[in-house]
């Protein structure tokens, strides 16, 4: 059986546009290109009310050093960190808010606490 694939979007910047699109991804704090592509087409969807209103919180993405969350609330993308000795939120600078509850809540990240946990790292029960 020959599925369709569905369409994929491919973009090059040159020039200004791309110094342009690096410091917005720094600005951001992100490593990878496309997630800041989702991010930039969420904020004009919203921006324009083409959808429904969405949720405060929404996950970026996450590794094994954390999770960025977006928080339309605040208007900004917000990391939670996960170190050692325990759980951090880079925007509210403790272990204990809505961002690490958030985080927390998140069926990838419980099951990388559980195992972290397991290794020793002092993080709260997901």
């Amino acid at each position: 059986m020959n599925e369709k694939k569905p369409p994929q979007v491919r973009v090059v910047f040159e020039g200004d546009m791309q110094r342009r699109f690096e410091a917005i991804k720094d600005h951001y704090g992100m490593k990878k290109n496309a997630d800041l592509v989702r991010l930039l087409i969420t904020l004009k969807y919203e921006d324009l009310g083409l959808g429904p209103e969405l949720p405060r919180f929404e996950q970026i993405n996450s590794d094994n050093d954390g999770v960025k969350i977006h928080d339309r609330e605040l208007h900004r993308v917000v990391d939670v960190f996960f170190k050692p000795q325990g759980i951090k939120c880079g925007y509210d600078q403790t272990d204990d808010c809505v961002h690490v509850d958030f985080a927390l809540s998140l069926p990838g990240v419980k099951e990388l606490v559980r195992k972290r946990r397991k290794e020793g790292w002092k993080l709260p029960d997901a």
